[in-house]
């Protein structure tokens, strides 16, 4: 049975989103008061009901600008003025009224009036949200190249014309045939969100290029759609800036990690997450307690692999990826947003996508997130199945489908 949202629930969600001309994310807001994005979370959907002096911490942040002055904090009552003192206090008093009028599903004096609809800048053309960026900045999509070992070579720079002509047409800039995206590794999820950013944002500037090509901060700055990276161990980058990578990846910070086993084989690694005690993933080193460890799943059968894997054509046969979903703040730009879609294998990377492209799940899915997560600050893992070497688009609320969140 769905949470029934309450009426404090909801002006808690609205001075977040709204006080300060833009929006406090639930993790800032939770760093800010010492709490757990999961408790904001259950106060905002009215899954529980925070105790007077949580209320009158949250009168006292949303009551000062100085509030996200620097980085997002809370002042101490004593350096309240006057005004803030005079604001604090009226918060304080409404939140205790908005408490005890309990659910919005009070009956009400006279019939409600039906909720307004979205207005137009919450909502792009094809009427979604989560692909929408109504502050016309460019998005740029960065997608996973081809590693030297997976177009057939290694180390060192080789002889280009020696090499096979689409191996040629992929990496020989100088070649008649290059194909710019032929050695783009995430070609099927780029096609995908390409189309529809560009029918959700038909005014947007979109472009994409491989990690390879990054070659500046400045690159980095506006709305970004990060594709893989998932296998960074596997895939070092033939040219670019590295460090400018590293860097940014290391700034997105999740307590998910990818972790190979040491036989080095590409089907042989896991997603695992670090949590405390309770369970709850955290990344302070002083509260991880120990790990969850999620993986991808394959057909078994009989003279496969040591790991009991049916092989078909040399390959183990996937039945399930996993994947991560991540958005949160751009480290490069606060105004502006990553978003990451990261599978196991490409096969996860395209069906997270999907989950918010394909119009026969989209909906559901972003309603699925915004009543359950922050749309703005979140990360997830989910699983996307593969039905017969095709990847099914995953419905988040489909029991197994997600396998962890923040």
């Amino acid at each position: 049975m769905a949470t029934v949202p309450t009426r404090l629930g909801t002006r808690l969600k609205e001075l977040r989103m709204k006080t300060f001309g833009r929006q406090v994310t639930q993790r800032q807001l939770s760093q800010a008061m010492g709490l757990s994005n999961a408790l904001i979370s259950s106060w905002e959907s009215g899954n529980a009901v925070p105790p007077e002096e949580r209320l009158r911490a949250y009168a006292r942040f949303f009551s000062s600008n100085r509030s996200i002055e620097g980085s997002v904090h809370l002042l101490p009552e004593d350096d309240l003025n006057e005004d803030e003192t005079v604001a604090m206090e009226g918060l304080f008093e409404e939140f205790k009224r908005l408490r005890d009028q309990g659910s919005e599903e009070a009956p009400p004096p006279a019939p409600p009036t039906p909720p307004a609809p979205p207005r137009a800048s919450d909502v792009g053309e094809l009427g979604g949200r989560f692909l929408y960026y109504s502050d016309g900045q460019p998005i740029t999509i960065l997608c996973t190249p081809l590693s030297r070992r997976q177009l057939g070579y290694e180390k060192g720079e080789p002889d280009l014309g020696k090499l096979p002509p689409a191996v040629q047409y992929a990496v020989n800039r100088r070649h008649p045939n290059f194909v710019r995206n032929l050695a783009n590794g995430d070609i099927d999820p780029l096609v995908e969100i390409v189309g529809h950013l560009r029918a959700e944002n038909p005014k947007a500037f979109v472009q994409w290029f491989t990690y390879d090509n990054v070659s500046s901060p400045d690159q980095l700055t506006g709305h970004l759609i990060l594709f893989g990276g998932i296998d960074d161990q596997l895939s070092d980058l033939p040219s670019g800036n590295q460090d400018t990578v590293g860097d940014f990846r290391d700034r997105l910070k999740t307590p998910v990690s990818v972790v190979w086993d040491n036989d080095g084989v590409e089907f042989d690694a896991e997603f695992v997450v670090t949590v405390d005690d309770d369970g709850v993933p955290t990344i302070d080193q002083n509260e991880i307690k120990s790990t969850e460890a999620f993986r991808s799943t394959f057909l078994a059968g009989d003279g496969g692999d040591d790991r009991g894997r049916q092989l078909l054509h040399g390959v183990p046969q996937l039945t399930s990826d996993v994947a991560l979903i991540q958005r949160s703040i751009n480290p490069f730009n606060p105004d502006t947003t990553v978003t990451r879609f990261g599978g196991m294998f490409s096969r996860g990377t395209y069906g997270a996508v999907r989950a918010f492209t394909d119009a026969r799940f989209r909906e559901g899915n972003e309603e699925w997130l915004n009543r359950n997560l922050d749309p703005d600050d979140f990360w997830m893992l989910i699983r996307v199945p593969v039905v017969a070497n095709t990847t099914m688009t995953p419905a988040i609320s489909n029991p197994g489908t997600l396998l962890k969140a923040s």
